[in-house]
C-alpha cells in the first residue's frame, strides 16, 4: 500500500513545483512587459516637445537687459537660421525676468501675441513658455542663477536619435529596500555638471537593501511624487555614464519598504544634450558592486 500512497504525493509535489515555476515565470514576463512599456515611454518623452533632445541653448542671465537673437552681437546668441537677428530682450530686475519682444517679431504665449510679459520660472508648476517659429523658451532658476532654456521643435537631433542601449532585464536587480528615515530631513549640496553650480535636494533618509551578497544603502532625494536617487556603481565610466545614473522609487508603504528596480536606472539628461544642469553622484551614493541593469552609455566618437 505504501507505494500507492507515495505516487499521489509525488504528483502533488510535482504539481506544486510546476505551479510555483509557472507563477514565477508569469511574474517575470509581467515585469519584462512593464519594462518594455517603460522604455517605450522613455523614448517618446525624450523625443517629445518637453524632452531633452530638442534643446538648442542654455543662457545664464545677468542683471539688467539681456539681448536675444541670432545676430552675433546679442548677449544671448540663438542658433543661426532658427531665429531673426533680434528676438527681443530679457530684463532681469531683483530676481524677476520680463521678456520684451523686438519690433516686428512674432512671439506668442500659446496663441496670443506677446510684446512684453513677466516670466514665471520653473520653480512654479507652470513656467511661462514663449514661442517664435520653431523656437520655444522658458526661464529656469538654479540656486541664485536665472537662465533661459531654449528649444527648437525642428531640432535635427530628434529625428537622428537612434535610441538607448540597455542591459537585458535581470530580475535579480529588482529589489526590496527598507526606508530608514533620518531623525530630521537634511538638505545637502550636490555638485552638477555646471562648474560652480550646485543642487540642494531634501534628503529624508536612506534606502537599505541587499545585492550580490552585500548590504548596501543609497541616500534618497525627495521628489514631487516619490524618491529620486543619483548613484554610481562599478560599471560607471565603463559601460555606463561616467557621472552616474538616476533611479526613481515610490515612497515606502506601511511596512516601510519600497522597490528599487535597477532595470529602470536611466541616464541623466546631459547624455543627450549639453544644455542640462545634471546633478552628479555623491561619494555617499557610490556602490561598490556592478549594477548590470538599466541604461548603458557608449561615448560618441
Amino acid at each position: 500500500m505504501e507505494p500507492h500512497r507515495t505516487v499521489p504525493r509525488a504528483w502533488a509535489t510535482a504539481a506544486i513545483f510546476a505551479l510555483t515555476a509557472a507563477t514565477q515565470a508569469s511574474a517575470q514576463t509581467g515585469c519584462e512587459h512593464a519594462l518594455a512599456e517603460w522604455r517605450s515611454q522613455r523614448l517618446a518623452t525624450l523625443k517629445g516637445p518637453d524632452g531633452w533632445l530638442n534643446l538648442a541653448g542654455l543662457y545664464w542671465l545677468q542683471e539688467g537687459p539681456n539681448s536675444f537673437g541670432a545676430a552675433a552681437d546679442n548677449d544671448l546668441v540663438a542658433p543661426e537660421g532658427a531665429a531673426p537677428p533680434k528676438l527681443g530682450d530679457f530684463l532681469v530686475e531683483n530676481g524677476t525676468v520680463t521678456f520684451r519682444a523686438a519690433p516686428g517679431v512674432d512671439v506668442f504665449l500659446a496663441e496670443s501675441p506677446v510684446t512684453e510679459i513677466p516670466l514665471a520660472d520653473d520653480r512654479d508648476k507652470q513656467a511661462t513658455l514663449l514661442t517664435s517659429g520653431s523656437l520655444a523658451w522658458t526661464v529656469i532658476r538654479r540656486m541664485d542663477r536665472l537662465g533661459v532654456r531654449l528649444r527648437d521643435y525642428d531640432h535635427p537631433a530628434v529625428a537622428a536619435f537612434a535610441g538607448i542601449e540597455s542591459f537585458s532585464f535581470d530580475p535579480s536587480w529588482r529589489l526590496e529596500a527598507r526606508f530608514e528615515p533620518y531623525p530630521e530631513p537634511r538638505t545637502i549640496r550636490v555638485p552638477t555638471v555646471v562648474e560652480g553650480l550646485g543642487w540642494e535636494p531634501t534628503v529624508p533618509g536612506k534606502l537599505e537593501f541587499e545585492a550580490q551578497g552585500h548590504s548596501l544603502s543609497l541616500e534618497a532625494y525627495r521628489s514631487d511624487d516619490g524618491f529620486m536617487i543619483v548613484f554610481a556603481d562599478a560599471t560607471t565610466g565603463d559601460t555606463t555614464y561616467p557621472a552616474g545614473r538616476y533611479l526613481a522609487a515610490a515612497l515606502p508603504g506601511p511596512d516601510g519598504n519600497t522597490t528599487l528596480d535597477f532595470n529602470k536606472a536611466y541616464n541623466p539628461p546631459c547624455v543627450f544634450t549639453e544644455f542640462a544642469t545634471c546633478p552628479l553622484a555623491t561619494p555617499r551614493n557610490r556602490l561598490q558592486v556592478a549594477v548590470h541593469a538599466g541604461e548603458k552609455y557608449t561615448e560618441k566618437p
